[in-house]
């Protein structure tokens, strides 16, 4: 199932991908596995509530569905400095009802709201606040925000690349090549999508 035009920093390995993958696809009931395969079972209902519930990372590591989360990624990738982000990722991912393959989190932001609109379904303010967030708990809550302006319909996979991407470069591994840092990557993505139906004001 890998999706060659989404283009993923942390995320890199198929064994991860599917872990994250399957996860939410079990707490959302989605029916298909990362390979292809149907899913039979779920999580009860309760499992994705409780995460809907968590206001802040640290409360997601308490629930049931993040354990399951936890356990299901590979060892190498369990590192202790970045629990609070996979809580993070579990609880903005327990807002989104459907994948959107094909395209990155960022431009679906930069997507236009309905044909002929020409506005963005994410305005330039609330991206430039998303961009500016703080701190783990101030991330989760505008990510949500944004998952749900966009129907929670998003990427499953570059949503949570990009949560690992904000944690890494506030832990202090930031990329010496500009194109390759987290705020750039999303607002190439964000406004080249803007571009494809607002005209660029050359005065």
């Amino acid at each position: 199932m890998t999706d060659d035009s989404i283009r993923l920093r942390v995320l890199r390995g198929d064994e991860e991908q599917a872990a994250v993958f399957d996860w939410w696809a079990k707490l959302s009931g989605h029916g298909t596995a990362w390979d292809g395969q149907s899913l039979d079972t779920g999580w009860p209902a309760g499992v994705r509530a409780v995460l809907r519930r968590a206001r802040a990372p640290d409360d997601a590591l308490l629930s049931e569905g993040f354990r399951h989360l936890w356990f299901a990624l590979p060892e190498s990738r369990r590192k202790p400095w970045e629990m609070t982000a996979w809580g993070c990722i579990a609880a903005v991912l327990a807002e989104v009802r459907t994948h959107q393959p094909g395209i990155e989190f960022a431009a679906a932001m930069g997507g236009e709201v309905e044909k002929g609109a020409g506005k963005p379904r994410v305005s330039e303010l609330r991206f430039s606040q998303l961009q500016h967030s703080n701190d783990l708990n101030e991330l989760q809550r505008r990510m949500r925000r944004m998952v749900h302006l966009l129907d929670e319909k998003v990427n499953v996979l570059s949503l949570a690349d990009g949560i690992l991407h904000w944690q890494r470069e506030h832990a202090g591994y930031v990329d010496v090549a500009p194109d390759r840092r987290l705020p750039v990557r999303w607002a190439t993505a964000y406004f080249s999508e803007l571009a494809r139906y607002q005209p660029v004001n050359t005065n």
